[in-house]
Formats: structure tokens, sequence, C-alpha cells
């Protein structure tokens, strides 16, 4: 694993960073190129119509890519599109079929905390892909990069916004292996606020809000001492945000990170304003008061702009810029 690691690296520096990730346990996936071909899993909620895949592999196939689609894609089980272990053994199929270099979700949803019991973490280990997706998908995201060290990608699902923007982190982070800078600069982006200022430095994990906290007392969350934690959500009211918030810090996580970085929270309005507090007034509430760095705004998320990140890498962020940085790139 070491040795194919190091091919890839273009400079001395390279090299040792590499080698300093890969003996702390980091494992780098090879970078994408035109012709690989990308595995479609559905390890979660159904699609609502055919066109979603056929627009999705028409995406990937625009990209240069060749497609093999996931035997549960176009298929339906309740809320689900096949039962836990149906879905699980979908996955790991797609983990073993040595002829594909990625793994990327259809949709989000429900149900890869159904399925997560269901996988071999050894086997995902050592057949290393590039595994993206989100929402839903943050539960697969977090625990693969925490128990197997294998990096993994936040970013867009087959039914999300494929526009020039969002396709951009993608090929800068996982085909031209930049160490990629994230900085809103669209006059589309959000407005940064800095919650509570100064720099950090730590392995970034998170994801969709209602998952982390979901999942928090299980076995598939990271150490969160010295992390970076980025969270984003979607059609949550503001009290639902604060329920979710206060689970977090009572369970140590804020006490733990060393900061903060918050994407886009989407449609979080309540039903009735005037007996609500806003989402800009809950962060108010759980983050200026905290002594590590917090800013929201970044492009994460359920929105249309949106980046791809690296789960499980190192990052350094700055809050009172807003903005955060690789370490090194996210593949080889």
């Amino acid at each position: 694993m070491l040795g194919t690691a190091l091919i890839g690296a273009s400079c001395l520096s390279f090299e040792n960073d590499l080698l300093e990730n890969v003996t702390s346990g980091v494992i780098l996936p090879k970078r994408l190129k035109r012709g690989d071909k990308i595995g479609i899993c559905a390890p979660a909620g159904p699609i609502r119509d055919i066109s979603e895949v056929n627009d999705f592999v028409q995406v990937l196939k625009d990209l240069g890519f060749k497609v093999k689609i996931g035997k549960n894609v176009t298929g339906q089980f309740g809320f689900f599109s096949a039962d836990d272990k149906a879905r699980a053994e979908e996955f790991m199929e797609l983990v073993e079929d040595e002829t594909l270099q990625g793994i990327f979700s259809i949709r989000g949803g429900w149900g890869c905390a159904r399925m997560i019991e269901f996988l071999d973490f050894d086997v995902i280990q050592k057949n290393q892909k590039v595994i993206m997706g989100f929402s839903d998908m943050t539960t697969l995201l977090n625990a693969i990069s925490s128990k197997t060290g294998l990096i993994t990608y936040h970013g867009p699902s087959g039914n999300s916004t494929w526009n020039d923007y969002s396709v951009d982190y993608i090929k800068r982070l996982l085909l031209k292996a930049e160490p990629v800078i994230y900085r809103n600069t669209s006059p589309l982006d959000a407005g940064i606020t800095t919650l509570s200022p100064g720099k950090a430095s730590g392995a970034l994990y998170g994801g969709n809000l209602s998952v982390i906290s979901s999942l928090v007392g299980s076995d598939y969350l990271p150490d969160w001492k010295g992390k970076i934690l980025f969270l984003e959500d979607v059609n949550e009211e503001p009290y639902r945000i604060d329920r979710m918030l206060t689970q977090l810090a009572l369970a140590g996580v804020f006490s733990m990170v060393n900061g903060i970085i918050l994407g886009g929270f989407r449609k979080c309005y309540a039903e009735e304003p005037d007996r609500s507090f806003t989402i800009e007034e809950v962060f108010e509430q759980h983050f200026t008061q905290l002594k590590i760095p917090v800013y929201s705004g970044a492009q994460i998320g359920h929105i249309r702009n949106k980046y791809t990140v690296p789960v499980g890498l190192t990052v350094h962020m700055n809050a009172d810029e807003g903005t955060f940085h690789l370490e090194h790139p996210a593949v080889f």
C-alpha cells in the first residue's frame, strides 16, 4: 500500500506527507481519470423516477467515465431501495469489483445506518476506491474513514445538481489531485459569518447534522478529539437544529473538536416564526461562546453549488476568513 501510494507523488515534500499519513493510518485512494469505471449504489432510499438513473449515468459518461449500475438502484422496498442485507450486499459487491475505481451513491434518504452492520470493513480497506455521496451517506463516509483510514468524499449524489461549480470541485479534488483551498468566491455563494474567531487544524469529519446526531453513542463515528467537524442540513426547523446541536454538545463533541465548519442549512425555517428563534440565532447561542474557531456559510450540503470535501483528511481552517484548505491532495 505504501509503495503504491508513493507512485503518484510528484515531489519530495508530497512523498513525505504521504509517508507520514500512510504510516499514521490514512489511506488515499488512487485519483480518478477518464476511462475509469464508476459503480452506482443505492444504500438508502429509492429513486422517484428512472430518469434519475439515466440522467446520472449521462453525467458520468460526459465526465469520461464508464458506469456500472448496482442491482438495487432501480428497486424499492418501502422507503428503502431494498432490504438491509441486500443494500449491504450491493455495496460490498461494488467494493470487491476490481474493474471499478469509484463508487457513487444515487441518492440519500434513510437507510445507511440499518445496513452498516452487514459491511466488511476489512474488505473495504483492502479495496481502496473513491467513495462519494452525502446526506444519508454521512453514515458510510464517517464509518469507513474512521474504521479503515480510507479517505472518503462528501460530494454530490446522483440526484444532486451537477453544475459547473460542483463538478469543478470534483475535478480538482479527485482527478487533478489538487490540495484544494475552499473559499466562497461566487456571487451565488452563501455569506460567511464568523461565530468564533481563530484558526485550527485537524482531520475533517462530519456531514448531515441529523445523521451525525443519530449516530452519537454508536461505534461508527470517530474519536472527536482534535478533529474539525463540518455540519449541514435541510428542511429542519430551528428547534430541531437546536435539539441536535444540544445532543452533540451534551455528548462532549464540541469540547473535543478543534474547530467547526457550518455548511448549508437550506429551508431550515420555523413554521411559526413569532414563536421561534431563527437558525442564525440558534448558531449564535451554541457557537459564539466556544473557545474554538467556528464559521458558517461554507458551500457544503443540500445546495446547488457545493464543495466536495475529503472525510478523514487533515485540513486547516480560518474562521476569520471563512476558508479551509487541504494539507495535501486527497488522492494520489
